[in-house]
């Protein structure tokens, strides 16, 4: 007969989700992306905290233009291409197809577009803020 070793055991398994904590607080760039930043904390009481989180796009630094919020990406890669969406889930500049396909998948008339740089992509979003154009939607969901 031969031993076996058991690696690890098994105390606990939770089956119940628990979210990760909100953040207490967010940084958020009233500048143009490409001047000096002028930061803004809202705290967790703010009145604009809950619409601040909800704006928040994964790798974005998140800015504020005429009260709404808009992302500008931390990094381009080389090989990505660079849109800026208006209408979507998170609106602002997107580094990559699949991130700018990510704000705009299952919103009703979401709009995107390709550009040449951040800063021309930073400025269409705020000519479309201007204009009021520019949305923050929830995508539709399936009924049966």
């Amino acid at each position: 007969m031969s031993s076996t070793t058991v690696p690890f055991f098994i105390k606990f398994i939770s089956t119940s989700y628990s979210p990760p904590p909100s953040p207490q607080f967010i940084f958020i760039n009233s500048a143009p992306s490409m001047v000096k930043p002028d930061l803004t904390v809202i705290r967790q009481d703010h009145p604009a905290f809950g619409d601040a989180v909800r704006s928040m796009a994964d790798e974005s630094v998140l800015h504020v233009y005429k009260t709404v919020f808009y992302n500008i990406p931390v990094q381009v890669k080389p090989s990505q291409s660079i849109f800026y969406v208006t209408c979507g889930t998170h609106i602002g500049v997107m580094a990559g197809w699949e991130n700018a396909l990510h704000c705009v998948l299952g919103v009703t008339g979401g709009r995107y577009y390709d550009v040449d740089s951040i800063t021309t992509g930073e400025e269409k979003v705020r000519a479309a803020i201007d204009e009021g154009r520019a949305e923050i939607m929830e995508p539709w969901a399936f009924t049966e």
